[in-house]
């Protein structure tokens, strides 16, 4: 077989981006980021582009394409008449936003699985481990996604969010265990059982500046879960300063020790009735540390780039200060299996070690 290509049961072979080197490795534990230019196939970014616009044609069609000055915000009156459409059957809007943010929910499409996390699939096992990631294998003929799902508060948050009158038959706290084949809509939150990415996320031109406190950055998720490795992918030219991933180098281990700290000691990510958290909001201690001690880098690039990241950095979707360019990006996060990382792990870090769940390989090159 050719080394570039990827097989995997029931889907198609991908071509590869190039395995990473040790020293992007290392680069990668020590900042908790690693950029990787232009790797993703052209054709595919150009028809997700193409299918960002024929959602934009229908949803939204005074946006046009070829006049950069018909992309101002969204009103109120539009974002209102765009989330009532909500599928029936469950899941979000297939297009929906609000002021200088939209979304097209067409994560688990085929087509956005082969851009991103298939082709990333060989790195995602490199960096992970071998057989221990969760394939990707989108929706079925009738529009669902099956995948594991590891049922924590957050988890159950996240349908209550996504899923409408759906979430009524879940319970309103989570089991802490695993739901081994959670069934979602294609429009729901097919993140939690890694059958699909979150879809386009879009900044706009000239959206507005976050301030000085970077309103708006946050670490996904709690420490608990199957989460380790994600990435951002570019289906279009980016340059500096256009809503680029916008991260704080190093932020990762320093949230990961806090979080876990938290939980340890009885904090959830979900607490909201605590008056003073640890950790796991948007505004934790640790957090504001890392605001002031540490400078965001923006992460630009060409078509096809890929921003690989730790789950637990502080990040956020950068400003948009250019006047002719929409921030187009996809993103994914590669979900431990339940075999390679059984519940009583899940919830266990005791030792503080933010690479036990990563491959050797990683774990032997020093960051």
């Amino acid at each position: 077989m050719n080394p570039n290509m990827q097989s995997t049961p029931n889907a198609p072979s991908v071509k590869q981006v190039p395995l990473l080197t040790a020293s992007q490795i290392a680069q990668f534990k020590r900042d908790g980021f690693l950029v990787l230019p232009a790797v993703l196939d052209p054709e595919l970014c150009r028809r997700a582009r193409d299918a960002m616009w024929d959602a934009i044609a229908t949803h939204l069609p005074r946006m046009k394409r070829d006049d950069p000055s018909t992309w101002g915000p969204l009103t109120e009156e539009e974002s209102t008449e765009l989330k009532a459409q909500r599928p029936e059957v469950g899941g979000d809007p297939y297009f929906a936003g609000s002021d200088h943010r939209f979304y097209v929910r067409n994560g688990a499409e085929q087509f956005m699985l082969d851009l991103a996390p298939r082709a990333l699939w060989q790195v995602a096992e490199q960096l992970l481990g071998e057989g221990t990631v969760v394939w990707p294998a989108g929706e079925d003929d009738a529009g669902i996604t099956t995948g594991p799902c590891f049922m924590c508060d957050d988890a159950v948050g996240g349908l209550s969010t996504h899923l409408g009158k759906e979430i009524e038959k879940w319970p309103e706290k989570g089991s802490f265990t695993t739901e081994e084949a959670l069934r979602l809509p294609k429009t729901g939150p097919v993140w939690l059982n890694g059958q699909g990415t979150r879809g386009l996320y879009c900044t706009l031109p000239n959206s507005p500046s976050p301030g000085p406190e970077y309103r708006g950055a946050h670490s996904d998720g709690a420490c608990y879960g199957r989460w380790r490795l994600q990435m951002s992918a570019y289906i279009d030219d980016l340059p500096p300063n256009s809503g680029g991933f916008t991260v704080w180098p190093g932020s990762h281990s320093r949230i990961w020790r806090d979080q876990w700290d938290a939980f340890l000691e009885g904090e959830k990510h979900t607490d909201k009735h605590l008056a003073d958290r640890k950790s796991g909001g948007y505004n934790d201690p640790v957090i504001q540390r890392i605001k002031v001690d540490t400078q965001p880098f923006d992460c630009h690039g060409p078509a096809g780039t890929v921003v690989l990241w730790h789950t637990k950095i502080l990040h956020m979707a950068g400003q948009n200060q250019s006047t002719d360019v929409i921030r187009q990006a996809t993103i994914y996060g590669f979900l431990k299996t339940p075999a390679s990382l059984p519940d009583p792990l899940v919830v266990d870090n005791t030792n503080g070690d933010i690479w036990r769940d990563w491959s050797d390989e990683v774990r032997a090159i020093n960051g």
